[in-house]
């Protein structure tokens, strides 16, 4: 008897024992979350509000776990800054009693407002500028950009360009419509006028002829796009354009293939889709993350009987991007195009050398209707990002800057597809290569200096200078 009762007794302090384990370990899940009892946002002067909330990977009310706070607070913080909205924000928390905490976030925004006398160089990269020196080749005029128009980061923009290449466009865009602001749209018109216009290539180098005091070609387009994006790193873009090219009669005894079958104008319409999934750190400089792009193209809808050539653009991008040691990353970029047809004027074949490039074939051109490119990337940071304060300017949009320092050796490669391509031009249907070491100098309202030793598979090296956000134009 007496054993049955220690017996029993034992099987008691078991149960219960096992009851305060259950219930401590309730304790410790239900302290293992926060609420979230306000979001507090300081140095907004223009943004509202609600296009900051927007980026944010929670909300008011919201429960999280303690361990998912800073991540998510990481997280919403690239968003932020991928907005192009801001030189800095800063992220802290005010803890409360019953583990409820208030969020405060602190920006500090950009000059949203640029009218920009317009001095610029009309070559297709500032290598081929230096090498030639061509100081006739010069735009100038006015550029207005409104950003964050309203404080909704609406853009408005505005230019008036003279010189060698004129131009006047007008564009306008709204990213966050809708009361969860998933919507978007813009629209936008550009005119552009020039005397010299590059018809053809030869020896892989592009070609120029110089109308005078004439026009040797004349380019109208308007475009409308919708956007959608339901959470933060999925777009859907569709867009619809209307294209008018016409060239003077000079340009067609030169090049009648320049718009084809030697007509003198060339207009058509176009419907794209565009896909994106975007789950880098930055879009101005990743370092960490991969990215999908996918666009289908066509041209020409059957709209204007005379476009004799409706075909199919389609074009795929990938970049990845990896933090292999705390100073130590490694990239790639890899962008393909395919066109279902491939007889098509000169002034649909233009492929590398114009938007995207190999390096070290600054001074060529590629043309084609179906290319390839990737580049690989290995970097290392010399200089960890740094602020600093310029004490003799007071306004706070330029006064506080960032800037970090990288060197890194690189490879590309490079395949173009001619079906019609003129027997000077060795670098068609053949692959391309290049190696090289360069320095990225990265600071604040995006900007990226580069330069670059490079060597191509011609066994040519040199020295390339390049100032404009990597991969921006893909």
């Amino acid at each position: 008897m007496r054993i049955l009762c220690i017996t029993f007794l034992m099987l008691l302090t078991l149960i219960f024992a096992g009851t305060v384990t259950a219930q401590e370990q309730i304790l410790d899940e239900v302290n293992d979350y926060l609420v979230i009892r306000e979001i507090i946002i300081l140095g907004n002067r223009v943004t509202k509000p609600g296009i900051i909330e927007r980026e944010l990977l929670f909300n008011r009310g919201d429960t999280i776990k303690k361990m998912e706070l800073i991540p998510a607070i990481q997280r919403s913080r690239e968003n932020l800054l991928n907005t192009s909205l801001f030189n800095f924000v800063f992220f802290d928390a005010n803890h409360y009693p019953e583990d409820r905490i208030d969020i405060l976030i602190s920006v500090t925004e950009r000059w949203y407002i640029w009218p920009v006398p317009i001095l610029e160089l009309a070559d297709r990269n500032l290598s081929t500028f230096l090498k030639n020196k061509e100081w006739d080749r010069i735009n100038y005029g006015m550029w207005l950009k409104w950003n964050n128009f309203r404080g909704r980061r609406e853009v408005l923009t505005g230019k008036l360009r003279l010189g060698y290449k004129k131009e006047y466009a007008l564009t306008y865009s709204i990213p966050n419509m809708g009361k969860r602001q998933q919507h978007g749209f813009s629209t936008g018109f550009a005119i552009n006028d020039q005397s010299e216009l590059n018809y053809t290539t030869l020896n892989n180098v592009p070609v120029y002829y110089n109308e005078g005091k004439g026009h040797s070609h004349y380019k109208q387009e308007a475009f409308a796009s919708y956007t959608y994006r339901r959470k933060f790193y999925v777009t859907h873009q569709i867009k619809f354009d209307y294209n008018l090219f016409a060239v003077s009669d000079s340009v067609l005894i030169l090049n009648p293939d320049y718009l084809g079958n030697g007509d003198a104008k060339l207009r058509f319409f176009s419907l794209g889709y565009l896909f994106e999934h975007d789950l880098r750190d930055s879009k101005i400089y990743p370092m960490d993350g991969y990215a999908f792009k996918f666009k289908a193209q066509q041209c020409g809808l059957g709209i204007f009987e005379d476009f004799r050539y409706p075909h199919l653009k389609l074009t795929g991008t990938f970049f990845y991007h990896q933090r292999l040691d705390s100073r130590l990353y490694f990239g790639n970029a890899t962008k393909a195009q395919f066109s279902t047809q491939k007889e098509l004027p000169y002034v649909f074949k233009k492929a590398l050398g114009y938007y995207e490039n190999l390096s070290g074939y600054e001074y060529y051109v590629i043309d084609g209707t179906d290319y390839f490119l990737t580049k690989y990337y290995l970097k290392f940071e010399l200089l960890k990002q740094r602020t600093s304060t310029i004490p003799f300017i007071k306004m706070e949009q330029f006064n506080k800057i960032h800037y970090a320092l990288y060197i890194n050796i690189f490879a590309d490669a490079g395949y173009v597809y001619n079906g019609m391509t003129d027997p000077t031009n060795t670098m068609t249907n053949d692959w391309q290569f290049s190696t090289g070491i360069g320095l990225d100098i990265v600071t604040y309202y995006d900007q990226v200096f580069r330069i670059e030793y490079a060597i191509n598979r011609l066994g040519e090296g040199g020295i390339f200078v390049n100032i404009e956000t990597p991969f921006r134009r893909w």
